[in-house]
């Protein structure tokens, strides 16, 4: 038997799933271990085995292809832990990167802070002045030698960065260097002849895109991550040969493909944040076999709230990115995160004496009060167990019970500075909790002109079955699916398990219309070779090679708004160019609305990317038979009381075993159907029902929701007015 094994490593929990030959889908997951994130890796494998029937050795051994997403990049720069990084600028710009833009002091900070700019400072410098040196060259907007690189001034400059300043890698941003990356090439070789031991990486490899800030940081970000990322992966490649693996593991990343860990360690910024991207190429992959056009992929665990969007059976794309307040471009899946998830941490606003929520999380240790791991502060996790929604003997299956009194304790100590007791104040940490996540996936919506209640929402990670039923109907949606059940928790890891191998390339060229297509041509020719050749690099015949073409396209003058358009393939003659247009056009109406657009200006495309794909094997997920027959009895436990937190009601509460339940089976609410990693409330006037892949369907009825979900009495208004 053979098993095809996703593996993402969260700031929580290490979740790890395998799909055998027969298409079978087992889960697991266990505590991740920050100081050493491999043995966590291993321990969730070792769970994993044991679902199969195997030892951890045996597991492995019989696995065909092995998956990783990883946070270790996301980790070294927000705990400051990365490579002492120089940086080689051109001359006059070297401030650049401290100057940032002029949103530096608030990007990435909670909304609220935007008011408040006054409170706020720049991030910390991811490079210091001292470690900053500038080289005097010139290349102009055209790709022209102005100024010829001085390669005694490099030399010199790199001597200094490494003898003086201690660095163990240097990157390189010189102005214009994807127009012709000439010079930085010459000093790249400068550094690897001089200090052979240092790490670089130059802009117009990492970013090629227009943005002297956003390339500056990208690549400052892929040098700052590299040393202590590429040892990582080789750690856990050969740790995991020693285990028993055969094969090399391969690396998410945020494209929505997978590379060989070596290819990965090379540019490791497209690794950056590959969890979430994760949990939405599994979502994607559902919604296909669902026949699901429009989702919104939500992804809620012990630390972060993640929202991304499918569209016509597509998840969207972004270039402009965030960490640690930070900007910078890389084409990429757009998943938005927010400090919103299982382990946020419970306050009293010391001003309004309200309570606050997130972004401070408990982590996986010593994590929420009720694991007892030392956790003195009440978390989101901590409030579902004192109303009723968390189970503490089941949670995780049992192997890892939950101490309600002490959670109790804690919300007890926080409800009294409010004037509550410990159930409301837990209700009302819900209830801000939840608002702040339906609040999210509004902004993700209607700001790129979706209505939301045209999409389906997909529920996942540890917390997000838990908490869907009373964020998704603030939405106004219809229906919630938690994906694969029980799986629902290791979506990113189905995701890492079931993506292809994938490289994407692109070239910052400006085309306006009536297009040069004699010259978008050549850039499109070019940029599939050279994904041909970073296929081949991987090991990947050309002719197994799926090639995608695209181009950002937008209203001259209208640089906040553009549309990426997909380009036919074969040469683009004057009849595919004026289809594109029109797709362009179309696509534009539909979203911002008919007018909306500068037509006047003229229409251009500044980037053309090319996507490059090889299909991995694997099996196809089984499904079950739907029966007419009823719950089984053995799937039902006993019954307890739940408050349940958006009425402020507490109603005696029908529970199920979820791993009992058959497909065709129809839970009506309220009730509270327990899976081993997580649960799923069913509210009075909604219902569950099980299909035949193992997803649980809830669906929302639309004349009870203002009736379960509106706001019954003064005390809920005031917790309301919290959020």
């Amino acid at each position: 038997m053979g098993f095809y094994v996703g593996v993402d490593v969260g700031g929580t929990f290490t979740d790890g799933v395998a799909l055998d030959d027969a298409g079978r889908l087992y889960h697991a997951k266990s505590p991740t271990t920050r100081e050493d994130p491999v043995a966590g890796m291993l321990n969730t494998l070792a769970v994993l085995a044991a679902e199969c029937g195997l030892s951890r050795e045996e597991f492995l051994a019989s696995t065909v292809r092995l998956s990783l997403g990883t946070t270790i990049g996301t980790n070294l720069i927000v705990e400051r832990k990365g490579a002492r990084t120089g940086l080689l600028a051109t001359a006059g710009h070297g401030d650049a990167i401290l100057m940032m833009r002029g949103s530096g002091r608030t990007v990435g900070l909670e909304p609220e802070m935007y008011f408040h700019p006054q409170t706020t400072d720049k991030p910390e410098p991811l490079v210091p002045r001292n470690l900053i040196r500038e080289i005097n060259e010139r290349i102009d907007y055209a790709g022209r030698v102005i100024v010829p690189l001085n390669p005694e001034e490099v030399e010199a400059a790199v001597r200094s960065l490494v003898e003086e300043g201690g660095v163990t890698a240097i990157a390189i941003a010189f102005l214009w260097s994807f127009k012709n990356p000439v010079h930085e090439r010459q000093a790249a070789e400068i550094v690897r002849r001089v200090a052979p031991q240092v790490y670089v990486s130059c802009s117009h490899e990492v970013a090629p895109r227009l943005g002297e800030y956003e390339r500056t940081v990208a690549t400052v970000i892929n040098s700052y991550i590299d040393p202590p990322s590429a040892a990582y992966l080789a750690g856990a490649a050969e740790r995991l040969k020693q285990a028993g693996l055969k094969s090399p593991p391969l690396v998410m990343q945020v494209s929505g493909g997978v590379v060989p860990a070596e290819a990965a360690a090379s540019v490791p910024l497209t690794s950056l944040g590959s969890g979430p991207v994760g949990g939405l190429m599994g979502a994607a992959a559902l919604a296909r076999r669902l026949g699901h056009d429009y989702v919104v992929a939500t992804d809620m665990g012990g630390t972060s709230f993640d929202v991304g969007l499918i569209v016509q059976g597509e998840p969207l794309g972004t270039e402009d990115n965030v960490i640690n307040r930070y900007r910078y471009r890389l084409a990429q899946l757009q998943v938005t995160s927010i400090a919103c998830g299982g382990g946020s941490i419970a306050r009293v606003d010391p001003y309004s004496r309200s309570l606050r929520v997130g972004p401070e999380s408990a982590g996986s240790n010593p994590g929420p009060v009720c694991y007892g791991r030392g956790g003195s502060e009440p978390t989101v996790t901590d409030a579902d167990l004192v109303v009723g929604l968390l189970s503490a003997e089941s949670f995780l299956g049992g192997r890892m019970p939950l101490d309600k009194d002490a959670a109790v304790r804690a919300l007890a100590a926080l409800g009294r500075q409010v004037g509550l007791e410990p159930e409301e104040a837990a209700a009302g940490i819900l209830r801000i909790n939840n608002t702040k996540a339906a609040e999210l996936i509004r902004q993700r919506t209607v700001v790129r002109g979706y209505d939301p209640r045209d999409f389906v929402v997909y529920a996942y990670g540890g917390a997000g079955p838990l908490h869907a039923f009373a964020f998704a109907p603030e939405l106004g949606v219809k229906e919630v699916v938690i994906p694969l059940g029980n799986g629902a928790s290791t979506l990113s890891a189905y995701g890492c398990a079931t993506s292809d191998l994938v490289r994407v390339l692109e070239a910052e060229e400006l085309f306006s219309h009536p297009f040069d297509l004699d010259g978008l041509n050549r850039v499109l020719s070019r940029l599939e070779a050279e994904a041909l050749a970073a296929m081949a690099q991987i090991g990947q015949d050309p002719g197994g090679v799926e090639l995608e073409r695209f181009g950002l396209m937008r209203y001259r003058g209208q640089w906040l708004h553009h549309l990426l358009i997909h380009l036919p393939g074969g040469y683009l003659g004057p009849d595919e160019a004026d289809k594109v247009v029109e797709d362009f056009r179309t696509t534009y109406d539909r979203l911002y609305g008919k007018g909306a657009g500068l037509v006047s200006q003229g229409i251009e495309m500044f980037t053309v990317r090319v996507r490059a794909r090889a299909r991995l094997g694997r099996p196809l997920l089984a499904g079950r038979e739907e029966t007419e027959a009823g719950i089984p009895e053995q799937a039902r436990r006993e019954s307890r009381p739940v408050l349940w937190p958006e009425s402020l009601t507490w109603l005696e509460t029908q529970v199920y075993d979820g791993r009992l339940l058959q497909p065709g089976n129809e839970v009506p609410g309220p009730a509270v159907v327990e899976l081993p990693h997580t649960s799923v409330p069913v509210a009075a006037g909604q219902k569950l029902i099980c299909d035949s892949l193992g997803n649980l369907v809830l669906r929302l009825e639309a004349d009870t929701i203002g009736e379960d979900f509106g706001i019954r009495n003064e005390k809920a208004a005031g917790l309301a007015g919290e959020a």
